[in-house]
């Protein structure tokens, strides 16, 4: 299945979903996050995908040209093999080398297919370790003994960012869908500093989802290996041959 393919490469409705007890609220002046900034960034990671008792493993190597485009490469165990794609604001396209395939949708698309609203900058976080939106200065800001959360509130979906203290770098997002109690957490860790950036090395990405068989979760582990940042413009190459079929 394609899209499960894509995500490889790479979350009550009454309540506040972070169960924070100190209610000191804190300005947003007060914080500073400590993000990742850069043009090009060039990733190689192994990623574990696991759905339905179901798993696949591959190595992938990634390249982001940051808030635009995200290149994949993937090679590993049957079924990801030859899998090539890129997503740009708007769409993502796929092609399967080994098959001769390719696939083309939008996030729309793919937000139907996991029940749950995933656009380019949710899929960019999970790799960066970012938060999945934009902190601004009207949202709430609690702490506890740990982390300050930042919450936030679009629409039907509630988010909390927790942000730690020490390091102020994103370590959790829970992410609540009030009307289908659908749910991402992203975890991150393993923090190191590389080319003069804390990155995190590791991400979890858990998406608990209803659909018509009932509650599923779809696991994501993400281990990268090697992390190269550049000023200077890197290839996305990526060619879809007229012979190819399109699925």
């Amino acid at each position: 299945m394609p899209v499960l393919i894509i995500l490889l490469a790479f979350t009550s409705c009454n309540k506040r979903i972070s169960g924070v007890s100190n209610t000191v609220v804190y300005s947003r002046d007060e914080l500073e996050i400590n993000k990742i900034n850069f043009v090009y960034l060039t990733i190689k990671s192994k990623i574990a995908f696991q759905e339905a008792g179901n798993e696949k493993k591959a190595n992938a190597l990634i390249r982001i040209k940051k808030d635009s485009i995200i290149w994949f490469n993937l090679s590993g165990t049957l079924g990801v093999q030859g899998i090539r794609g890129i997503l740009t604001l708007d769409s993502i396209k796929t092609i399967n080398r080994l098959d001769k395939e390719f696939w083309a949708l939008d996030y729309d698309e793919l937000s139907r297919e996991f029940n749950f609203k995933i656009d380019y900058f949710l899929i960019q976080a999970m790799l960066l370790g970012d938060m999945p939106k934009e902190a601004h200065e009207d949202e709430s800001i609690t702490k506890n003994q740990d982390n300050y959360i930042i919450h936030q509130n679009f629409g039907d979906f509630y988010i909390d960012n927790y942000i730690s203290a020490s390091t102020k770098k994103v370590t959790e997002v829970d992410i609540l869908e009030a009307p289908t109690q659908n749910s991402l957490k992203l975890l991150y860790g393993d923090f190191r500093e590389t080319e003069g950036h804390v990155f995190p090395f590791s991400s979890f990405v858990s998406l608990i989802h209803n659909n018509e068989f009932g509650e599923l979760e779809t696991r994501v582990n993400i281990n990268h290996v090697k992390v190269v940042f550049s000023d200077k413009p890197i290839k996305f190459p990526f060619t879809v041959p007229k012979k190819y079929e399109r699925r």
